[in-house]
């Protein structure tokens, strides 16, 4: 059998990507080593048409798809194919191949066996650095809207959703999935000199990205709480997400769950938040809504549940900020809450948080489009 690697790049990879990570007839594994160098030209177009999902691809000579070589002599010729370059000192780990569950090849076609390969966590934050770097330089993003945008990245990659592969901004997002990468990982190929485009705005989105985002409406108040004020944050240290609560011993026989996960947990400042979602207006959302309420109480943590309401405008955010900020000050210095009054009336600050809104809030929540 002739085998094939098709090493997806750029938006193409993505797609594959999300799909892969939304799919449970679909697993992602580590590629071998090297992959690049064993990715030659010789494509067959039938192959490569039977390998690619035709939800998200229909490739033409006009719509090729995106592949990546390792140099000019291993460019393929087929035009259905638009050639990437390869990169230098790309490490090992780079990319991810797409296997059907039984952890088999996505495609045999005759006698050509094609393996389907996307870009790891790493790799796929430096490609959408490259392509937000252009918006920037043609004048249609300004840098901190685009890095804010790139952690969002970084946190969809390193949380437990993924969004629609066709329509990122407005389609239905898929939860409680597997990460793809850590912060750690984003940061250790990051940090190495690798000489690749985009590494510099990807290296500061992951400085700023935390894992275990669980929606896009999580990270967007992880953005609002934790991103540098001239992003549009507050600043405050990284929270726990969605990591599960021990409970205190004189808790154990009192507490209505065994086991809760909040959104946001600062164990420092005895605090958790939960964004509410779902319909919560029905006897039995309600009901649990209590209970969840009382366990906190019963643990002596401050809880402070997040409503569609609370992100209708930036000065909603501003006003729920607010409390949780007087939650908190009592565990920090007076110094603490004096920042944090003028961090809360910065008129920069809040045009900065309006940005900040504009990348991170999911398009059916921005109640206010002058504020979004």
């Amino acid at each position: 059998m002739d085998e094939k690697r098709l090493c997806l790049a750029h938006d193409d990879s993505l797609r594959m990507l999300r799909l892969a990570r939304r799919c449970d007839d679909l697993v992602l594994a580590p590629a071998p080593a090297r992959v690049l160098r064993d990715a030659d030209g010789s494509i067959d177009p039938a192959a490569l048409v039977a390998a690619l999902p035709n939800e998200l691809f229909a490739p033409t000579a006009q719509n090729p798809v995106d592949l990546r070589f390792d140099d000019d002599a291993s460019r393929s010729g087929c035009s259905l194919v638009r050639s990437c370059p390869g990169l230098l000192r790309l490490p090992d780990d780079a990319y991810l191949e797409v296997l059907t569950a039984e952890g088999d090849p996505l495609c045999v076609c005759g006698s050509t066996v094609a393996h389907v390969l996307v870009e790891a966590g790493p790799l796929a934050m430096t490609s959408a650095a490259v392509t937000l770097g252009r918006a920037v330089g043609a004048g249609r993003l300004s840098r901190d809207a685009a890095l804010v945008r790139l952690t969002g990245f970084a946190m969809e990659l390193c949380g437990r959703y993924a969004r629609d592969p066709l329509a990122p901004l407005v389609g239905d997002v898929v939860h409680d999935i597997e990460p793809v990468s850590s912060v750690r990982e984003l940061r250790a190929f990051l940090d190495e000199p690798t000489g690749l485009h985009g590494v510099e705005l990807a290296r500061m989105a992951a400085s700023y990205a935390n894992d275990g985002s669980g929606s896009t409406m999580e990270t967007c108040w992880y953005g609002v709480f934790c991103l540098p004020p001239r992003l549009g944050g507050a600043h405050l240290t990284r929270p726990l997400q969605n990591v599960a609560l021990d409970w205190p011993a004189e808790a154990a026989g009192l507490v209505s769950h065994e086991r809760m996960r909040p959104d946001f947990h600062w164990p420092r400042y005895e605090t958790a938040c939960e964004h509410q979602g779902g319909d919560h207006t029905s006897e039995q959302a309600l009901e649990e809504d209590s209970r969840r309420a009382r366990d906190y109480e019963l643990c002596h943590i401050h809880y402070l549940p997040l409503t569609k309401k609370d992100a209708r405008d930036v000065n909603a955010v501003t006003a729920l900020l607010a409390q949780l900020l007087s939650i908190i000050a009592p565990y920090e210095t007076d110094a603490f809450a004096r920042r944090a009054r003028r961090m809360l009336n910065d008129e920069g600050v809040c045009a900065a948080r309006r940005v900040l809104l504009a990348q991170l809030l999911p398009p059916r929540l921005r109640w206010c489009d002058g504020d979004a």
